[in-house]
């Protein structure tokens, strides 16, 4: 069983087109930007439980910390100029 998600993403794969008006590029910019709320919950929730087993001196999820590895310099908190 497959996700919206993953439906789009193997359009956007078979067909990654910059220029494609609409299409899978533009419904999964969609579904992401309406997710946008959700997914910063689910960022803050899954840096918080890697913050928390550091602190306690417990390795993390290593999958959950590669994730918020990868996504930090996007929801991660911007260093001053």
């Amino acid at each position: 069983m497959s996700s919206l998600y993953d439906e789009l993403a193997e359009k956007l794969r078979k067909d990654p087109r910059l220029t494609k008006r609409g299409g899978a590029r533009f419904d999964l910019g969609l579904l992401l930007f309406n997710a946008r709320d959700s997914l910063r919950a689910l960022w803050d929730a899954a840096d918080i439980e890697v913050t928390k087993a550091k602190s306690e001196g417990r390795p993390p999820s290593e999958l959950l910390e590669a994730a918020v590895e990868k996504l930090r310099p996007i929801f991660g908190e911007r260093s001053k100029p």
